[in-house]
Parts: C-alpha cells; structure tokens; sequence
C-alpha cells in the first residue's frame, strides 16, 4: 500500500498537509494541542490531519507516511480516546503493541507514547472529563475506572466500526449541522468501553513498569545531553541496570536501539535548527557540530538517507514560511 492509498478516506479540501514532524508540532501547538512528535523512519515526511470540532467532543484522524514517535495527552479536563490505525498491522502504545483491535483511554495529566511504523495514523476523540465519568456511569454504572492510562479489548467488530464512523463524521461534518451524530458515537464508544471493562478488566501499563521505567530513564536522560558525548555506561548508571537489559527494555518500549534513537534525535534537532537557520548567518557544519554530530561527512549522508533531502538544501530553503494549510 502507497501512502496516497492510506491516507484516501481523509477530506483533502479540509485536510491539513505537512512536509515535515517541526511543521505539524508548531501547528498544532498554535492551536493549544501540545503533540511533540519525531520522524523516526527514513524518507519524505509526509502527514495529513483533519478534525471537527463540536460541543459534544472534538474529532481527529491523522496519517503518517513514515514511521513516527510522538506524546499524546488530552488537554486538561478532558478524557482522550485513540482507535490506532496502521497498515502493518503495528502499533505501539506505551511499549505494548497494540495493532489495530484495541483502544486507547487517557486522560489529562497522563500522557501515552506512540511509536508507529510507516503508514500509520489514528482516529481520536477528545471528550469533556466531566461529560466522560456521567456517561460511563450511566451507560456502564458497574465498569471499573482508573486514573491511569489503559488499553482496551472486546468486541473488534464493533471497535472497527466506531473507527470508521469517527473519520466518516470527520469527511462529511455537513451531515451532522447539530452534532447529534457525534454525541451518540461518543455515547457508542464510552458504551463499549464499559462493556470492554466489564467483560475483559481494564489492562493497566503497569505490568511493564519496570521495562517502562528503564526505557523512559534512558530517554529522557539523551533528549537531555544528546549535543553531549553519551555513553552507554551513563544510560546503565542512570538507570541501574546492566547493558543488555537497558538495550533490551528500550527496544521493547521504544521499538528502537539506544544507538538509533540518539541519532535520530540529532538528526532530528539538527533539522529543525536547519530549517530556522538563515544561510547568512549559520552553516550546517556548525548545525550539526551543536547537535553532537562531530563527523560532519557521516552527518550529511545520515541526513540524506533519513529526510530525503541533503543538510543543505533544508537551509538553504529557509524563509518565512507559510502555516500548514488544507490542500
């Protein structure tokens, strides 16, 4: 499957386009959504975005045409709820993969990291927290509830539907003027998910906690020093655990090598400051030099190979670009 195939079903008159991870995160936060997010797969990024927004709950279907890791959490006083779409099959949630047959539940304060292969998306919706509690109490008063993240299974057929009716609403907002339509899919899905909570319990991230823990510590110690030289002897410190359990606990979570994700995330930093930089005033030797990348020869064919596109050419685009608009 080609990603023009993947991504079909969304509206494209109404359809936000991105060329590039910085572009849809500085987009999206102009529009007080906070989705810090990270190409991870090699080639031309490439991403579309569609929502309707009611007074019900807000509605959104995305698609990635390489592989993504991003943080999702609900803004605040609201519940979010994440039907994965992946054309592999593949899709992991805080470590789990999750495929296609499960859902997603989080609610403000309580992040999930999605880390999805090429042609991946989802469809989401936002709801009020207190609109979410009345209605699972009414529609499932005996459901159990957390304060946690969880992941959901029950009734695949039903699951996939309310998906597809999610990105249906979405491509035709006009047939729905009232947002009765909206209310009663939100009312459909907290429905199921009450059903899903009696019948199969809620399956909490916490039998990975440790993996979790490990895998997490790691990260956020090379999102801090990355321009810095890292070692593997300061992930197993910070850590406290051996080399072969901290490369494995990272995969497992993150489906990546610590190797790998460092360099992604030079790469990654290195571009954006590209892409701000004006050709007058920096070089992508001095770019890529800040970002920990100290063979500059090795930088631009790694850049190359993971955007597509040579070190140079991104700054040498660099102007007052343009927001992200529907195409």
């Amino acid at each position: 499957m080609i990603y023009e195939e993947f991504a079909s079903d969304l509206p494209r008159d109404r359809t936000f386009s991105f060329t590039s991870a910085e572009e849809m995160e500085e987009e999206l936060l102009r529009s007080g959504v906070y989705q810090p997010m990270r190409q991870m797969g090699k080639g031309e990024f490439r991403a579309h975005l569609a929502a309707l927004s009611t007074e019900q709950g807000d509605l959104f279907s995305d698609r990635y045409s390489t592989a993504i890791s991003l943080y999702l959490e609900p803004p605040a006083g609201m519940f979010g709820i994440l039907f994965p779409r992946s054309a592999s099959g593949h899709f992991l949630a805080c470590g789990d993969d999750v495929g296609n047959d499960k859902l997603i539940v989080s609610r403000s304060g309580c992040g999930v990291d999605v880390v999805g292969p090429s042609l991946v998306g989802s469809e989401a919706m936002t709801v009020p927290e207190v609109r979410f509690i009345e209605m699972l109490e009414v529609l499932s008063p005996t459901a159990e509830r957390s304060e946690n993240v969880v992941i959901l299974e029950g009734n695949t057929a039903e699951l996939h539907e309310l998906r597809n009716a999610v990105a249906g609403l979405i491509a035709q907002p006009e047939l729905d003027p009232n947002g009765e339509q909206v209310a009663n899919l939100i009312g459909q899905t907290i429905a199921w998910i009450g059903d899903s909570c009696s019948q199969f319990g809620l399956e909490r991230l916490t039998r990975n906690a440790a993996r979790s823990r490990v895998a997490k510590l790691a990260q956020e110690f090379i999102e801090e020093h990355y321009r810095e030289r890292v070692c593997i002897e300061d992930l197993c410190r910070i850590t406290g655990v051996g080399v072969r359990t901290l490369q494995r606990c990272f995969r497992g979570y993150f489906n990546f090598t610590v190797t790998d994700y460092l360099n992604t995330v030079r790469l990654d930093s290195a571009r954006r400051e590209l892409a701000a930089a004006h050709p007058s005033q920096d070089s992508v030797a001095k770019i890529a030099l800040r970002n920990g990348c100290t063979h500059i020869g090795r930088f631009s064919v790694k850049f190359r190979s993971h955007f597509g596109e040579s070190a140079s050419d991104t700054l040498a685009r660099r102007s007052d670009r343009k927001s992200a608009r529907p195409n």
